[in-house]
């Protein structure tokens, strides 16, 4: 079998290809050789060797969102890369790491020796956090989910540079984003934002791109986030899997429009950072009161409180609305949470 570095995955020109290119990082595969060849992760083989040689936690997910407000409008957003156990379970709450958590990863980031020209735009860009702290988002990223891909451990480098772990955990990451291109994928499928397409059409798009199923997630009918799976061998080559879920949306969904910077979709990294915006619905707002005398209901239009926050339904909603540069705009919680109201301009998700 053939395997190709980072660089090179990425430089592949179709997405039609995409399935026959297991992606590799060297980030995933620090003692090569020391390690068996061609085994992976989930496999027989793979029972009881080293965590350095695969990931012990061997069902890599990566987690692309689509959520009003983040990123460019023709691209998914990050929400994490997450190893996994065989059968889907999901590692410690804290992490698997205390002694690699860390609350400055945009700081660690950019004082690490080999980060590339470019490559903070591209998290601010493609890893952006609805609550507007980016760095705080990575931080629990990191926490909780890089500390657990055992093969970044700094034992299992021979030549362990400080922050190299938590580099190549967000490079890998943003190197399977950019490969596994899902805009693209459902676009060229004609599945594009503003439509309410059937999820099985969504399915059999990225079946056919990637050789492999996806599970696509719904927050009531709407669209929210796209997991895809991967199992990792000894030459640090990400391979597809199949889906273990189909995910929780069903027939027609809404594939709602981003308004935003359109990104072009060659492989040239952005120069800047591009935050989107929403345009105003003709929907008028729909303010009401809790019965604790805060406001909930979504706001259109102007505002005067920048990174105000009102609920559009306290405690059983994921939505709320905020005030950014002077306009409102409506966020989603993550998937699983639901907004709650703390004061009259602010709320947090939980």
């Amino acid at each position: 079998m053939k395997f190709l570095t980072i660089a090179a995955s990425l430089a592949v020109a179709t997405l039609s290809a995409v399935s026959a290119l297991p992606v590799n990082t060297s980030a995933f595969q620090p003692r090569a050789l020391t390690c068996p060849a061609d085994v992976l992760s989930c496999s027989s083989a793979s029972s009881g060797l080293d965590g350095c040689c695969v990931p012990s936690m061997g069902l890599l997910l990566l987690v692309q969102q689509w959520y009003q407000g983040l990123g460019p409008s023709n691209e998914f957003t990050m929400h994490g890369l997450w190893p996994d156990t065989c059968s889907g379970g999901q590692g410690p709450a804290n992490g698997c790491d205390a002694a690699r958590v860390y609350t400055d990863i945009d700081t660690r980031l950019q004082n690490y020796p080999s980060t590339p020209a470019g490559f903070m735009d591209d998290m601010n860009t493609y890893w952006s956090s609805y609550k507007g702290d980016n760095n705080a988002f990575w931080a629990h990223e990191w926490s909780k989910h890089g500390t657990c891909v055992s093969t970044l451990a700094p034992k299992c480098s021979s030549n362990y540079v400080q922050d190299q772990d938590v580099f190549n955990y967000f490079n890998t990451a943003l190197g399977l984003r950019k490969q596994y291109n899902l805009y693209s994928v459902l676009s060229g499928a004609g599945i594009n934002p503003g439509s309410t397409p059937n999820v099985a059409d969504m399915h059999n798009a990225i079946k056919a791109a990637f050789g492999v199923d996806a599970q696509i997630n719904c927050d009531s009918g709407v669209l929210s986030e796209i997991w895809l799976f991967f199992k990792v061998n000894t030459a640090g080559a990400y391979v597809p899997a199949e889906a273990l879920t189909r995910g929780s949306c069903n027939g027609a969904i809404s594939y709602p429009v981003k308004s935003g910077t359109i990104v072009p979709t060659s492989s040239v990294k952005p120069t800047s950072t591009t935050k989107a915006s929403t345009t105003t619905t003709s929907r008028t707002s729909t303010s009401t009161s809790t019965p604790t005398g805060l406001p909930e209901g979504r706001q259109t239009g102007s505002c005067s409180t920048n990174g105000a926050t009102v609920c559009v339904k306290n405690g059983s909603s994921n939505q709320y609305s905020k005030c950014v540069s002077g306009t409102w705009i409506l966020n989603q919680c993550k998937t699983g949470l639901v907004c709650n109201s703390d004061t009259a301009t602010s709320t947090h998700c939980a």
